[in-house]
């Protein structure tokens, strides 16, 4: 599908693949909407006043919801179940239902973390969204991490060894595009080659340490997914 002036809601905006997507959706011609926490608490069952069902405030019709706000804190999942539910489950429900009220396409970024057992209360609660999703809605199934994770001022150590398709938010946004412009449907793997985490953070800091990663369970309070590798569709 071309996006030039394709009229879009994004939510999330403010996040990190939620930035990387507003600049991309841009550059791309899409008329863009992208209301705020404060504009639109999806965990409430109420769509956002400014985005009547006709859709006349940007200009028609909604044709695209791209759903990128979440309960991103994994561990914290553990710890407070009920806010990773308020959002993940009942969140991405109302989103599903606005897509739908507009008959707009649902783009629902869910996480590779669902595909990985035992599975964290994180992992549940974005499985759980995906069952939101029509079949001529997207699913997709992804990993990022943001340029400067691993330095000799942020972190210097990666849990290993721990194999994944993730890769820079840039990268995966720009992979995210693609897939919306090629109008695909259903489960979505998006990614890069499999790898180490050890791997990606060397790309930054050739120095990072490792802490083996039968220690990340007790020091992060979940089972630390070890392979989340699958094959990749983009």
């Amino acid at each position: 599908m071309k996006l030039t002036k394709t009229r879009v809601l994004l939510t999330g905006a403010s996040g990190r693949l939620g930035k990387e997507l507003v600049a991309l959706l841009q550059a791309e011609g899409a008329e863009l909407s992208v209301p705020s926490s404060q504009e639109w608490d999806i965990t409430k069952d109420l769509f956002p006043a400014i985005y009547p069902p006709i859709g006349r405030d940007i200009g028609g019709m909604l044709e695209l919801v791209i759903h990128c706000a979440a309960h991103t804190d994994v561990p914290g999942a553990e710890k407070n179940r009920g806010s990773a539910v308020d959002v993940n489950i009942i969140g991405t429900c109302n989103v599903a239902k606005f897509a739908r009220a507009h008959n707009a396409k649902l783009v629902y970024i869910s996480s590779d973390y669902v595909t990985y057992r035992p599975m964290g209360m994180y992992a549940f609660t974005k499985l759980a969204g995906e069952s939101f999703a029509r079949p001529t809605d997207m699913i997709i199934r992804t990993s990022f991490k943001s340029r400067g994770t691993w330095g000799p001022e942020a972190l210097t150590k990666v849990f290993h060894p721990v194999y994944t398709n993730a890769d820079w938010t840039d990268i995966i946004a720009e992979k995210i595009v693609k897939a919306i412009k090629k109008d695909l449907t259903g489960i979505i793997a998006i990614g890069t080659e499999r790898k180490t985490l050890k791997d990606l953070a060397k790309q930054e800091f050739k120095e990072v340490g490792e802490i083996p990663v039968e220690n990340a369970d007790k020091l992060l309070g979940y089972h630390y997914p070890r392979d989340c590798c699958v094959e990749i569709t983009i």
